[in-house]
């Protein structure tokens, strides 16, 4: 697995419906891994164990993923973006 870093650009950060729309799209792509925050970890298949990990709007997340998934993220260009490990945009 490779760990990506993102920073979560909707306003709502990764909150109710934009988590909803992150773990659809993970499970649409048939990808497994985690997201984490900090040194809290969830499932990119559980809402409520994502919602657990409280990111809000500009934090950095790091996505750990079972497969290259640059079209799942791509997809999601308007919740996360990738950032490097300052947290600025690439």
């Amino acid at each position: 697995m490779a760990a990506r870093r993102l920073r979560v650009i909707d306003p709502s950060g990764l909150h109710a419906r934009p988590a909803a729309r992150f773990v659809r799209a993970m499970h649409a792509a048939g990808v497994e891994g985690t997201v984490s925050k900090g040194d809290k970890v969830a499932s990119v298949g559980s809402i409520l164990e994502i919602l657990g990990l409280g990111v809000d709007a500009g934090e950095v997340i790091v996505l750990d993923l079972s497969e290259q998934a640059d079209d799942v993220i791509a997809s999601l260009a308007d919740l996360i973006e990738p950032c490097n490990d300052n947290g600025e945009s690439l």
